[in-house]
Order: structure tokens, then C-alpha cells, then sequence
């Protein structure tokens, strides 16, 4: 990890993905046209994730082999891209179910495409990006990477305190998959991948990963209410609070 490929690609992806943000925020004004590029950042991230399906049949003489993670939600960013999917499919992007999704994605999915890239575990076991399964997953990254910070700069949503209700909404709905996946391989006798990585800690942080998930949305509530400051004192949301009581 870190060799002279990984930091070339980092450099590109992250120039690019600014480049493109900035292009996309400056001469992108219409609805439909952001709808376009939004979609099609969601669909390439899935196309891409499961290219070398068809990379490997036509190059082996009809042969593929399917990962793990691609006919299970084993990963958060597996499930991250369907979300990402679902979102820029959604026609009205004013429903509750878009905001929950778009906050999800735009504060959790950019945190978990940034790690995807910078720390790639299939990419620090074949330090190589000459082998496709490795390349096609750090493009998925960088395509999701840059269609959830698309969410926030493409005026989809905002920072304001819901952010949290919709962070907590997606972290239960990691930890659902996670049980379901290591339930699902324990049911056929199979060892569980720590679906989510409920049980282990990819980070060596030093605590359990729903520790780390509790400080992060505790951080995240500080920095909303940072955030929060620089608006008028009657539309921050605890004195919106107080007028319904």
C-alpha cells in the first residue's frame, strides 16, 4: 500500500474528482441535467463493481468467478453504491426516503469512498493496479466517491440537524446487514465474513467498530451544531423545538 501507483492514482482520482465537482457546480444550473450526472455516477459505480464478471468470462474462455461482496451487502460500501443507486433513481428528490438516503451517503458514503481509496485492502494484497479486479475496485470507489459528495454540491441536501437522524437511520441498516449476512453463512454452515465488520476492526483503532461509530455520530452532532452557529438564532433547530412546545 502506498506505492508509487496507489499515490498516482490518489492524486489523479482526488484531482479529478475536484475538477469535475467544480465544472459540475459552475455550468450544471438545471434539474434534469443534474439528475443526469448524478445518475450516471450510481450507475457506472455498479457497472464498474461488477465488471470483472465479464472481464474474467471473456478473457478465461467462459469462466468467472463471483466475490463474496458481489451477491451480498458484506461491506459498508456495498452498501453505500445500492443506496447511491436508489437515490439518484428516485424521481421526487423532495421525499423523506431521498433525504435519508442523500445525508447517508453524502456524510458516510464520502468518509467510507475516501477509506475505499486511500486504505484498499484488495489493493494492499496485489499492490498492482495492472490486474483489473484491482483497478475496477478503486474506480468504483472514486466513481462513488464523487456522485455522494455530488449530493451535497449538486444542492441535493444540506448540512442541518436531520443529517443525524438520517446518519443513525444508515448505521442501522449497516448493522442489520452485517447480522443478516454472518447469520445467513452460520445457517449453511459456512464462516461468517464479519458481514459490516461487527465483530472485528479493519482500522486497529483500539475499540470495537460501534464504539467508533458512536464517537463519529457524536462527533458529527458537534460539528452540525458548529455548523449551525453561523445561522440566525430563531432557525437553529433547538429554538425551532421550542416554538412547537
Amino acid at each position: 500500500m502506498f506505492n508509487a501507483q496507489h499515490i498516482l492514482y490518489m492524486l489523479i482520482s482526488g484531482t479529478l474528482t475536484a475538477a469535475l465537482l467544480f465544472l459540475a457546480n459552475r455550468f450544471v444550473t438545471d434539474d434534469a441535467s443534474k439528475n443526469k450526472i448524478l445518475k450516471f455516477f450510481a450507475i457506472i459505480t455498479v457497472i464498474l463493481h461488477y465488471s470483472n464478471l465479464w472481464v474474467d468470462y471473456f478473457t478465461t474462455g467462459g469462466n468467472a468467478t463471483v466475490s463474496s461482496n458481489q451477491i451480498l451487502p458484506i461491506y459498508p460500501c456495498n452498501v453505500i453504491m445500492w443506496m447511491l443507486l436508489i437515490a439518484a433513481l428516485l424521481r421526487n428528490k423532495q421525499r423523506r426516503l431521498f433525504q435519508i438516503l442523500g445525508e447517508f451517503c453524502f456524510i458516510v458514503g464520502s468518509v467510507c469512498g475516501t477509506l475505499g481509496i486511500a486504505l484498499n485492502f484488495n489493493f494492499d494484497n496485489t499492490p498492482t493496479l495492472a490486474d483489473y479486479d484491482i483497478l475496477k475496485g478503486m474506480l468504483s470507489h472514486s466513481t462513488m466517491l464523487f456522485g455522494c459528495l455530488y449530493l451535497y454540491f449538486g444542492g441535493y441536501v444540506r448540512i442541518r440537524m436531520f443529517n443525524f437522524v438520517s446518519v443513525i437511520a444508515g448505521l442501522c441498516c449497516f448493522i442489520f446487514c452485517g447480522v443478516a449476512v454472518n447469520e445467513l453463512y452460520q445457517h449453511f454452515g459456512m464462516e461468517a465474513p464479519d458481514g459490516m465488520w461487527l465483530h472485528s476492526n479493519p482500522l486497529n483503532v483500539g475499540f470495537p467498530p460501534m464504539v467508533l461509530a458512536l464517537i463519529v455520530t457524536s462527533i458529527l452532532f458537534a460539528i452540525i451544531n458548529l455548523w449551525q452557529m453561523h445561522l440566525p438564532s430563531e432557525d437553529r433547530w433547538y429554538k425551532k423545538i421550542d416554538s412547537r412546545n
